[in-house]
């Protein structure tokens, strides 16, 4: 199928999740260093924070490169769904460690610059998506391939490939992204 891209699961529920985030509009963007303060290819998109470095460790671009024991923040606990899904994948994969977790929202016409992740996290940790909300008309990207992922699509992507997101529909994109790391590189 796909290079830097791998499907492991369609038709997980996600719903409760997404129902659970609409309610609660006020996780999002509590942390706005990767969207806002230090600039760059997320420019534009909304983040809730759910487990990464602790907070008061982020103070520098750089730091977001420092290797560190992930922690949950608040919205993990506000979203309760959250938990099975990441022990599930982690099953999945044979996963050894969980860091961080991260659900981004694409507004319409809105995208994700290219880009490639650097620094310890991203290259220790595999990446993997669960995508809430999504349609046809979205694409995560990379060079000569793309993928447009359904609710409920769960996959591993090669974040240092450099990749790309477009959200060309009239409603919003919404991945929760789950770092794992295995053995297994990608399932």
């Amino acid at each position: 199928m796909h290079k830097s891209l791998r499907l492991l699961h369609r038709g997980l529920n996600v719903e409760p999740l997404v129902q659970n985030i609409i309610r609660q509009p006020w996780l999002w963007n509590k942390h706005t260093q990767r969207t806002e303060i230090y600039g760059g290819p997320h420019t534009g998109i909304s983040d809730i924070w759910v487990r990464y470095a602790p907070i008061e460790m982020l103070k520098e671009p750089a730091d977001f490169a420092k290797e560190h024991d992930s922690v949950w923040y608040d919205a993990g606990y506000a979203l309760p769904q959250i938990k099975p899904i990441a022990q599930a994948l982690m099953t999945l994969v044979d996963g050894e460690r969980l860091g961080g977790i991260l659900i981004t929202k694409i507004p319409p016409g809105g995208c994700v610059k290219p880009h490639v992740d650097h620094g310890w996290h991203a290259d220790y940790y595999d990446k993997y998506a669960v995508q809430l909300q999504g349609n046809c008309d979205q694409a995560f990207c990379f060079e000569n391939e793309s993928f447009s992922a359904l609710p409920g699509d769960v996959y591993w992507f090669n974040n240092k490939q450099e990749h790309w997101v477009v959200n060309n529909s009239s409603e919003d994109r919404m991945t929760m992204i789950i770092c794992i790391h295995s053995d297994r590189k990608g399932a």
